[in-house]
């Protein structure tokens, strides 16, 4: 037996995210994503858990399952105690041997079948005499059922705890979302950052050999020569740096999917930049849409129905039971033998009985107990539904403001970006004519490497603001 749930709907719908619309990179990510869902053990674990408790709700239907009854005794001047319970019903003076299989049946009675043989030791004949008894009972609960209500509730609750699951579910396909959107972005940037690095270094190398030729022909003094030396070395440490960056971040994206493989990107660094320009967020997304299409807050508002489920199961525990109970039985005899037909002592082979009985717990002190445990429960996740508000709250509004201040520093950087190539190319120019020193050149082009790395790194925090913006709200609506 399979559940449909809305929530299940919403997991599985997770599982093909709609992604960061994304100019060349899209389909990258797309299958990265794609390739985390079926592969990151985290979410196949609670995969799993979300099939657990699947299967505890199938289980609980071993309710109708029949019973078996069997019991052997003997009893001697034997009196009944009234008020007892899990006790053979055993004739006096005889030894029995006795069974049955109890059912129960929708949409709410019990039915009993069953059968006895019975030895009798004080009997008027001279010989041994043997009952043979064949009866149905049935038990009608006349208030509330309890068996039923109680495996009402049973399924009730194993759908809350399903549901649970399917949100925790939710829960960790949307940070998985988050940290591969990040580890990709990283890796990107790291991608920028190395090859504006590797350009730096070509630019130290080219003005140390411009250098050196010009002192040949005496054009500048030898001394000219060891600042862009100096440069070009300290530029080639810093590349190395930068190509190690870029490797520990495909490494960390690997990770973050959850894969063991090496991750190669397809795409050059300025798709960093193309993606950047044409992403933007939906600030006007309120906060009970966002809080509503969150993995966590559904778990919190599925365990607290989990929680009144358990307080309703506890409140049944304190419910009277009053039930009807009726039977028919034949019943025969022999002196010769088990399974008589005969009538030698009683002459009537078929009865009946008909009985009310009542039955109350008395003290109820463990159900009230756990009901206010349950309520205790209740109001803890009340506390924390508010708590994930104000955080959600929070980080919505930090994540927009970073989001524009990223743009706007963006916007800024790459309007100083000509003018440091302008002045670069200036300075050498000067540089070429015996004007200028060669440490200027190099700090023209140092300027020119600053503003290209803050550039990728603006388009970077720009698109991380983007990534946990979205998160923040559940990804309830992607702009693209």
């Amino acid at each position: 037996m399979r559940i449909s749930s809305f929530r299940q709907i919403i997991a599985i719908a997770l599982l093909g995210f709609v992604c960061l619309s994304m100019t060349g990179g899209a389909t990258e990510l797309e299958e990265m994503l794609q390739e985390a869902m079926e592969r990151n053990s985290t979410v196949q674990a609670a995969r799993w858990r979300v099939e657990q408790a699947l299967l505890s709700h199938d289980e609980l239907m071993e309710f109708f399952d029949p019973a078996l009854y069997a019991a052997a005794g003997e009893a001697r001047h034997a009196k009944g105690v009234p008020g007892s319970s899990n006790n053979p019903a055993l004739t006096n003076d005889s030894f029995d041997v006795q069974g049955g299989i109890e059912q129960a049946v929708q949409p709410g009675f019990y039915l009993s079948i069953g059968g006895a043989e019975r030895w009798l030791q004080d009997s008027s004949t001279d010989k041994e005499l043997i009952q043979t008894l064949f009866g149905v009972r049935v038990r009608v609960p006349l208030l509330r059922d309890k068996g039923f209500k109680t495996f009402s509730l049973s399924r009730q609750l194993a759908m809350a705890q399903y549901n649970v699951a399917v949100s925790q579910l939710m829960q960790i396909c949307q940070q998985l979302r988050l940290d591969v959107e990040l580890a990709y972005i990283s890796a990107y940037e790291s991608l920028s950052s190395y090859q504006v690095t590797k350009e730096a270094t070509i630019r130290f190398e080219n003005l140390y050999k411009e250098a050196q030729e010009l002192c040949r022909l005496k054009a500048v003094p030898d001394y000219q020569i060891f600042q862009s030396q100096l440069e070009l070395q300290i530029g080639r440490e810093d590349e190395e740096k930068a190509r190690l960056a870029h490797e520990i971040s495909l490494v960390a994206l690997a990770k973050a999917m959850g894969v063991r493989r090496d991750i190669v990107l397809l795409h050059e660094p300025k798709v960093l930049f193309e993606i950047a320009s044409q992403t933007a967020i939906a600030e006007d997304i309120p906060l009970e849409q966002a809080m509503e299409s969150r993995g966590d807050y559904q778990e919190f508002q599925n365990a607290m129905e989990v929680a009144r489920l358990q307080q309703d199961t506890a409140e049944e525990e304190k419910v009277d039971e009053l039930n009807l109970v009726f039977g028919a039985a034949f019943q025969g005899e022999s002196d010769s033998g088990p399974l008589g037909t005969d009538a030698i002592e009683t002459q009537r082979r078929v009865g009946g009985d008909v009985a009310l009985i009542w039955r109350r717990p008395l003290g109820n002190r463990g159900p009230l107990a756990r009901i206010a445990r349950y309520g205790a429960r209740l109001s803890e996740l009340h506390e924390s539904i508010n708590a994930l508000k104000v955080t959600v709250d929070s980080d919505m509004r930090q994540h927009a403001m970073n989001f524009r201040a990223a743009s706007q520093r963006l916007k800024l950087v790459q309007q100083g970006i000509k003018a440091a190539q302008e002045t670069v190319a200036a300075e050498l120019e000067r540089f070429r004519l015996g004007e200028n020193l060669s440490s200027n050149v190099t700090d023209a082009q140092k300027n020119l490497t600053s503003i290209l790395q803050r550039q990728t790194t603006a388009a970077a925090d720009l698109l991380r603001a983007r990534a946990n913006f979205s998160h923040a709200i559940g990804y309830a609506q992607t702009t693209p």
